[in-house]
């Protein structure tokens, strides 16, 4: 009987934290099933062929980019000795801390007096800067697949006479395939998501017409027509990298031992490292640089501060966000993982529609949860004069629906690789479910909540187009900041909040590389 209840239990918490987390995006499906017509005629002769378009090129040319760049720089480190191939291979995932709209006004401003305003305002350049910002994703997943592959398999493609080039090509990279696509899944995710970086070089994409029609014209109900499109984009990427991850469990190597970089000759360790070093200062020197001597010119002139207050006010506001909704999402997706480990595919088919929410965009995310937050507020669910929208309540949800998937599926990933003799054992000698858990379970899967707690910490710290939405009247944080500076064009100003975002989340992939260190496990 008590065993019964405690399944009861662990069904409710599933199927609750599910309904949670999907309502917002499953309410966007659904007007999928009932268009409005007069709207979606109305975005037809407007802008959304247009957007469609910006949109579809945007995403070919900076996944395809990301993928060329992130397993070439993978294959560099993994396969082939070289100095300081330790330290390369680290400070190789470092432009993941950057953000994309970061990067992005440095190099308006930097090229804008190469090229002129307006030929430096283009969805080439964008998506340029988009590579330089997304693909340490892809790198991560392409160099876990080359590590995954044995010494003995290319020992046998070596013996045959196969060069490096044709070892890389003919063995490596089919095997990698599976992984390199899934981090290419993620990286079109985040493109499809992004709406600073596209509007600073003007390219009209679908994330920023829901946020032009929201802010232009107030119509929500326009706004969410348009997200449902995106919800429909989203999907079929969700589709596809589920595919993808199916593919890569079936296509895991079984081979012994780990790959031996090799040697190589003077001219060729000179080559690498000239690659190397090119990547980093494009995607980090240059852009760090020019934020120093911008939030120094700007401290200088009294600049450092806005109409809400100064930076230890955004700092506190965007820290106290992130730790909030670091802490929320984390602490709901061990707890759903753990659940759903102890289920059958069911279970794990409800888990997996948790995570939906990460493969949307933040503005159909943030109308999600307004259509939800303000459906309960006309019921009046918070006594009178408390609202859930415009609340920071409202704001930690929106941020949980968008990001449970990262503490999900990192917490998922590790219990995977738990031996069941060692939860059997723990259940034969008296525990619980809740003490096997914290005896054993967690434990083991600490470096993978580790590493899903730093990749929140990135997240959330650089997500805008939510908090810009939902965020309630006082919270003010660095990208908020980032975001009104850029938009007046003032670069200086936007310097000080964007060199402080940068160290945030530069301190968050430190964790992140230290639990991958670790043995944690990266997911998709």
């Amino acid at each position: 009987m008590q065993r019964r209840l405690v399944d009861l239990f662990g069904w409710m918490a599933i199927l609750g934290i599910v309904a949670l987390v999907a309502s917002p995006i499953l309410v966007l499906a659904w007007s999928l099933v009932d268009p409005s017509g007069e709207v979606w005629a109305e975005l037809w002769r407007t802008r959304l062929p247009g957007m469609i378009v910006s949109t579809s090129i945007l995403l070919v040319v900076v996944v395809g980019g990301s993928v060329i760049l992130g397993t070439s720089l993978a294959w560099l480190v993994s396969a082939f000795q070289f100095p300081c191939r330790r330290l390369v291979g680290w400070l190789l995932v470092v432009p993941l801390a950057i953000p994309g709209y970061v990067g992005g006004f440095v190099w308006l401003d930097t090229l804008s007096g190469v090229v002129g305003a307006r030929g430096v305002r283009s969805l080439w350049l964008c998506a340029v800067v988009l590579v330089l910002s997304l693909y340490p994703y892809v790198y991560l997943f392409a160099r876990a697949a080359f590590a995954d592959q044995g010494a003995d398999t290319l020992a046998v493609a070596r013996s045959l006479g196969v060069g490096a080039w044709g070892v890389f090509f003919r063995v490596s990279l089919p095997t990698a395939q599976p992984a390199i696509a899934a981090g290419a899944a993620l990286v079109a995710m985040e493109t499809l998501t992004d709406i600073g970086t596209v509007r600073l070089f003007n390219v009209s994409t679908l994330a920023d017409g829901v946020m032009r029609v929201w802010f232009g014209t107030g119509n929500l109900g326009a706004a969410t027509e348009l997200a449902s499109a995106l919800t429909g984009a989203a999907i079929l990427l969700i589709a596809c990298e589920r595919l993808l991850h199916r593919r890569g469990r079936s296509a895991r190597g079984t081979s012994e031992g780990v790959m031996v970089p090799r040697s190589l000759s003077p001219v060729a360790v000179s080559g690498v490292l000239a690659t190397v070093v090119a990547v980093l200062v494009v995607a980090v020197g240059i852009p760090i640089v020019r934020l120093v001597d911008w939030s120094v010119e700007s401290i200088q002139a009294g600049q450092a501060v806005t109409v809400a207050g100064g930076v230890w006010h955004h700092v506190g506001s965007t820290l106290s966000l992130v730790v909030v909704s670091t802490v929320v999402s984390i602490v709901i997706g061990t707890l759903l993982a753990l659940l759903v480990a102890r289920k059958g595919g069911v279970a794990r088919l409800a888990g997996r529609v948790s995570t939906i929410g990460y493969a949307m965009p933040g503005p159909v995310v943030a109308v999600g949860a307004v259509v939800m937050l303000a459906a309960l507020d006309r019921r009046g669910v918070l006594p009178n004069g408390f609202f859930l929208v415009g609340s920071t309540i409202g704001l930690v949800y929106a941020l949980l629906v968008r990001f449970l998937a990262i503490g999900y599926q990192g917490v998922e990933a590790s219990l995977e690789r738990i031996s069941t003799s060692a939860v059997e054992s723990a259940r034969v000698l008296g525990a619980g479910s809740f003490r096997t858990a914290l005896s054993v379970e967690i434990p083991a899967a600490r470096f993978g909540i580790l590493a899903a707690t730093a990749l929140l910490a990135v997240d959330i710290s650089k997500e805008l187009p939510i908090t810009l939405l939902l965020r309630p009247f006082g919270v003010d944080t660095l990208s908020v900041w980032v975001w009104q500076s850029t938009s007046e064009s003032l670069w200086a100003q936007a310097a000080v909040p964007a060199l402080l975002m940068v160290f945030i989340g530069m301190i968050a992939v430190g964790l992140l590389l230290v639990a991958l260190e670790r043995g944690a496990e990266l997911v998709s």
